[in-house]
């Protein structure tokens, strides 16, 4: 498996008519053919940027063509363009490959773990964007490629099963995969996903009057600095094995 992200603004007193553009989003077929296949796809807005996380077997460029020749997927598409700050041509293929090679975020790190035996849970997604100085993206990127031990694994009702930090810039997210209730395991969880051995060194590329190694700046940034889950879709299976009552249509 693999987990890419974009990321793009759309226009300021849009975001609204994005939001519900995006969750009318339908639903891809997930076989794609030549062992390619679409995982998962969530989509998160933050102030007045998208992040659409996806997830695939196979090669990404395999996936967005088809995406981009499903008629459903390019309706919506052609919804969403009037309200982005750069427009797709969608008449020129070299006007579209522009807009996603910019999109593209850089994958900083990833981490999964197995699910818990037993039965199946609800899984979904949270994403947290770090409020990296300018400049300091990168920087940023060095220190989590660094790593840190995070409490992966099912737990009690709630757990944390996979954690990927994705950046473009300075715009640095940190996506993180939950199975059970997403509040409760970012109440018993969250702290020290953000805190850890990095977090000083870390504190010191964030704007100001942020601070990761505090109890108090930790609570701030977990109730600050989540983007909106706005649809979250999961293919049979797609969880090494496991049923998880997919959004995902079957394709056959």
């Amino acid at each position: 498996m693999e987990r890419h992200a974009l990321t793009f603004p759309v226009k300021p007193g849009s975001v609204d008519a994005v939001r519900q553009v995006l969750s009318e989003y339908p639903r891809p077929q997930t076989e794609i053919g030549n062992g390619c296949r679409l995982l998962a796809t969530s989509v998160f807005l933050w102030q007045n940027h998208v992040v659409r996380v996806i997830d695939v077997d196979g090669p990404l460029p395999l996936v967005m063509r088809h995406l981009a020749n499903d008629p459903a997927i390019r309706a919506t598409e052609e919804k969403l363009n009037p309200l982005l700050v750069r427009p797709r041509d969608f008449s020129d293929p070299e006007s579209v490959g522009w807009f996603f090679r910019r999109a593209m975020m850089t994958r900083v790190v990833h981490h999964e773990a197995m699910p818990a035996p037993g039965a199946p849970v609800r899984r979904t997604r949270v994403a947290f964007r770090y409020p990296v100085r300018a400049g300091r993206g990168e920087a940023a990127a060095r220190i989590f490629a660094w790593g840190q031990s995070l409490p992966l694994g099912a737990a009690l009702r709630t757990g944390l099963t996979g954690t990927t930090v994705f950046r473009h810039g300075d715009f640095v997210v940190r996506v993180l995969d939950v199975e059970g209730d997403a509040d409760e395991a970012i109440d018993r969880l969250g702290p020290t996903v953000v805190g850890g051995p990095t977090a000083a060194a870390l504190t010191e590329l964030l704007e100001p009057g942020w601070n990761l190694a505090t109890a108090a700046g930790r609570a701030k940034f977990l109730a600050e600095s989540r983007l909106t889950l706005v649809t979250h879709r999961e293919a049979d299976g797609a969880a090494r094995g496991t049923d998880l009552g997919a959004d995902f249509p079957s394709s056959s």
